[in-house]
């Protein structure tokens, strides 16, 4: 019966679920050796088929194509067909096709149903139950809960069947897997031991059940039990002559014998297991099994053969695109280089391909190990700090994933880290620690080479530890674990330099915190965190970086001569891209040598950048969200002091970066909406589409030369662009009608008004905005009092509401219709003036002709015919930026113009009036 790896679930306890099936091996799971932990085990093992039955075509299914009524006739011939597609659907799942495993079993299910043969149709029926739960995301494990239900109440049903019994021991050993993989142990090695009692002792089921146990055992750092688990299951797979069965045993028995150090038992079981592999073209198995042979010949210094089967896995990998078993193998590549002294070749293959492919996979046992190297990679670039850091967050990793072994060679390589920077105390307490978990979990293996290095570090301590041992005494009692002897260092140490600088962290991060609350514009809050960080780090620069998740890059804002401008730049490039990618600190001391610097900042820039301290930013939810980099200490270089104080402030401005951010976004949001509402009601009149828009463009200079407060001037663009929304109650034959209107039709348009203020006030507009509805809704009173709706006269009306009716005409009549060009501008301005203080407010037109010509132009341009007019574009590149609407006026009432002046009033002149389209002439 298939229970093989090739079965296992993303959900494999006791490791978190994810979709590992595509990519890993099967009995990797439990196995503490060799590719995913989560890719459970080989206690699931696989389907009943010899080597010859695998390699042939399955042809379609003909038994099911025949009717029902032919079917019953020839019952042998449909017997046959059922065990057929059977076998088929294990076939199937071996080859890691899954969705005609799942088509051929059930076609086997309801076939031997209908032939009430029900063991056989028992056993495909278990069979989906477990495929559904290790296979399918949605609903997977409720599908199969239902099919487990199905088959106990079949087996009760037809309980003096033959075959049943073996049913039942099949249903407890994969029930007792699901209980493994959601991490119910005791429940789980419970329903295996039923299991067994239900099936021969010496049948395949009793034999998978035993491999099974055997992996738990081997969880369990019990490796005699577990392996003498596996003889026994290979004893009965010898009988049976399965041989892909032998093959799952002899992988996890090789994998045992690696962590006990008995290489050439471990090389035997692995290459009987590869030979059968390669027989069978699994390409999964074979790669992991390669990969295992690799680590088996690096441990024996056998450099040439692992460098050969290195090359041969990346090119099997890359061709069958098996991502975790390539990224194994690269990281014993990058072991082996890092061992021939060939750093920089190490780090770069860890960083570009290891580290990334075991992070996107999760594969977080294979992610431990390599940023274990990686911290000793640190180390011999005299990262010292930074390699600590790392080897604490892999020992995070490995406590999360209850991976003993791992977890007590990290501690040995710790040791050996703070043993090389003479902090003996330090090596000490971790070597003390490896050596505790070492004999805790049984793993002799090493415990040897933990007693060498203790010898080193304090023979007397080593002979205390060798005597408890050989007495079978307990050795850690009273010794203090490393967090308590690094919180006594820090403690004597620390107290010193805490009295000489009292407070001034918290005093910066207070002031910071300050200057930061209430800011909502993210520009502002960017500038005052650079300004308030470079204070409080004595430093030349700081720049904060935020990350464009949709762009997948890095930008921010900095000085660039007297101005400011925005860089942007791929999020991997550059230490800032480095920071943001692994959420590692970086105190680098010279920039220009490391390589991971991007220079091209400087060059743009005119800066010299000398140290450099970067620190990611993340937001409540942990993400990062951008990077803080902090540039050139004043006094030297930056120390753990500044990583912790930029550190607290990185995550303060990480949650207002992300609530400003969240206040532009929805600005961004609503904005867009207002728009899209505002050119939807102008799109009802053809003849004044993107009116509001203009209106918009016009009345923001006319306020901004009025030196109008931000939250009035946002509150007079939104104002603009809805005050026609009030159309939406106008018929529609009257608001397109081509002619002159009845008076009683000009009456009814003017309502138009009315409803805007009617459907603006039901609005929820913030407190900021609150008058927009006022504003938009008097945009057709005069200052003399006979607008309308209300008659409103001189400062009764709000000036944003002044500078509106103003813009509303202005566009009006400088707009194109179909039946006529723009009024000559002369012409409009002549209009405005003269009603001054009758339709319009003075001070609005007066701050009107001093917005700059070119200006206008822009907006003119903003027409939907001429908005992709590049002819237009060029002639407002040659337009003179500095005059005025009020300079250009006069200008016009000259008799002679200097050659200048003629050329703007040409200019301005042609691209006010011009017909066609690219007419620069």
């Amino acid at each position: 019966m298939a229970q093989g790896p090739e079965q296992v679930s993303p959900d494999d306890a006791p490791f978190e679920a994810f979709d590992a099936n595509q990519y890993y091996d099967s009995i990797q799971g439990l196995v503490s050796v060799g590719a995913p932990d989560r890719d459970v085990p080989a206690i699931f093992a696989p389907p009943p088929y010899r080597r010859q039955v695998v390699q042939e075509e399955i042809p379609a299914s003909s038994a099911l194509e025949m009717p029902s009524t032919e079917r019953l006739r020839f019952p042998e011939l449909a017997q046959k067909e059922a065990s057929r597609l059977y076998e088929a659907g294990l076939i199937y799942n071996f080859k890691k096709e899954y969705a005609k495993a799942v088509e051929f079993l059930e076609k086997a299910y309801r076939l031997n149903l209908e032939l009430k043969h029900y063991t056989p149709a028992l056993q495909a029926l278990i069979e989906l139950a477990w495929l559904k739960f290790c296979h399918e995301k949605k609903d997977g494990k409720a599908k199969s809960t239902r099919l487990f239900g199905e088959a106990l109440r079949m087996i009760n049903t037809h309980v003096h069947q033959p075959g049943i019994t073996e049913c039942r021991a099949k249903l407890l050993h994969y029930q007792g897997l699901v209980q493994y993989r959601e991490k119910h142990y005791g429940e789980a090695m419970k329903s295996l031991m039923r299991a067994k009692t239900f099936c021969p002792p010496d049948s395949l089921e009793a034999a998978r059940i035993l491999d099974s146990q055997a992996v738990h055992y081997e969880h369990t750092n019990d490796y005699n039990r577990a392996i003498q688990c596996i003889q026994s299951a290979l004893e009965i797979k010898k009988r049976e002559g399965i041989s892909y069965e032998e093959a799952v045993s002899n992988q996890i028995l090789g994998r045992i014998y690696i962590l006990k150090e008995e290489y050439e038992k471990a090389l035997s079981c692995l290459s009987s297991a590869l030979e059968i592999a390669e027989d069978l073209n699994d390409f999964k198995r074979i790669a992991n099994l390669k990969n295992d042979i690799i680590r088996i010949r690096i441990y024996q210094g056998d450099v040439k053969n692992a460098a050969r089967l290195i090359q041969e896995v990346i090119q099997d990998c890359q061709s069958q695109d098996l991502r975790v078993p390539f990224g194994m193998a690269l990281f014993y590549q990058s072991y082996m280089l890092f061992a021939d002294n060939q750093v920089s070749e190490c780090r770069r293959i860890l960083e570009r391909d290891v580290l990334p492919i075991f992070k996107r996979f999760e594969y977080k046992k294979g992610h431990g190990m390599a940023l274990r190297l990686m911290a000793c990679v640190e180390s011999h670039y005299g990262n010292d700090t930074r390699a600590i850091e790392m080897m604490s967050e892999v020992i995070s990793v490995f406590k999360e994933e209850n991976r003993a072994d791992e977890l007590a060679k990290t501690y040995f390589e710790l040791g050996k880290l703070y043993l090389r920077l003479e902090e003996k105390k330090l090596a000490l307490a971790s070597m003390l620690e490896a050596m505790h978990i070492a004999e805790l979990n049984d793993l002799t293996f090493l415990t040897s080479y933990i007693e060498d290095e203790l010898f080193k570090l304090d023979e007397e301590k080593w002979q205390e530890v060798v005597d408890k041992r050989a007495n079978y005494e307990r050795v850690f009692e009273r010794q203090p674990s490393l967090e308590q002897s690094l919180n006594q260092l820090s403690h004597s140490e620390g107290a010193e330099a805490a009295a000489s600088e009292p407070n001034q962290s918290l005093v910066a991060l207070l002031k910071i915190a300050q200057a930061m609350a209430g800011v909502r514009d993210l520009d502002q809050l960017l500038q005052i965190i650079k300004i308030e960080t470079e204070q409080a780090l004595i430093a030349d620069r700081c720049t904060v970086f935020l990350y464009d998740r949709d762009a997948n890059e890095l930008w921010s804002k900095v000085a660039s001569g007297l101005e400011t401008e925005e860089i942007r730049f791929p999020a991997h490039l550059g230490l800032a891209g480095y920071v943001a990618k692994t959420g590692e600190i970086l105190n680098i001391k010279n920039a220009y040598e490391d390589p991971r610097f991007n220079a091209d900042i400087d060059k743009k820039t005119g800066y010299r950048t000398e140290n450099i301290l970067c620190i990611p930013m993340r937001n409540r939810r942990l993400e990062i969200i951008g990077v803080f980099q902090v540039l050139n200490k004043q006094n030297g270089s930056f120390g753990k002091t500044d990583e912790d104080l930029l550190n607290a402030i990185a995550s303060n401005a990480g949650v207002a970066i992300e609530n400003a951010s969240l206040a532009t976004e929805m600005k961004i949001s609503f904005d867009s909406f207002v728009k899209t509402l505002s050119s939807t009601i102008d799109a009802r009149d053809p003849i004044t589409a993107g009116h509001s828009e203009r209106v918009a463009a016009y009345s923001t200079l006319i306020g901004e030369e009025m030196n109008m407060p931000e939250p009035d001037l946002e509150a007079l663009k939104y104002a603009s662009l809805l005050h026609d929304i009030g159309k939406i109650g106008i018929r529609e034959d009257i608001l397109k009608k081509d002619g002159r209107l009845t008076e009683k039709e000009y009456r009814h348009i003017q309502k138009h008004v009315y409803y805007t203020h009617e459907i603006l006030k039901n609005v929820h507009f913030e407190h900021h905005l609150r008058m927009v509805p006022e504003i938009a809704a008097s945009h057709h009173e005069k200052i003399d009092g006979t607008g309308y709706h209300r008659g409103l006269q001189g400062d009764e009306i709000l000036l944003s509401g002044r500078i509106l009716a103003l813009c509303d005409v202005f566009d009006a009549i400088t707009s194109r219709r179909h039946y006529r060009n723009r009024m000559p501008f002369e012409r409009v301005l002549q209009i405005i003036l003269k009603d001054v203080d009758a339709h319009f407010d003075k001070d609005c037109v007066d701050s009107f002709l001093n917005v700059k010509l070119n200006d206008v132009s822009r907006v003119l341009l903003m027409e939907r015919e001429a908005e992709y007019d590049e002819g237009g574009l060029l002639l407002l590149k040659k337009l003179d930026k500095h005059i005025t609407i009020g300079e250009y006026q006069r200008l016009c009432k000259r008799d002679s113009l200097s050659k200048g002046e003629a050329e703007t009033h040409r200019i301005f002149s042609n691209l006010y009036h011009r017909r066609e389209v690219g007419d620069l002439d």
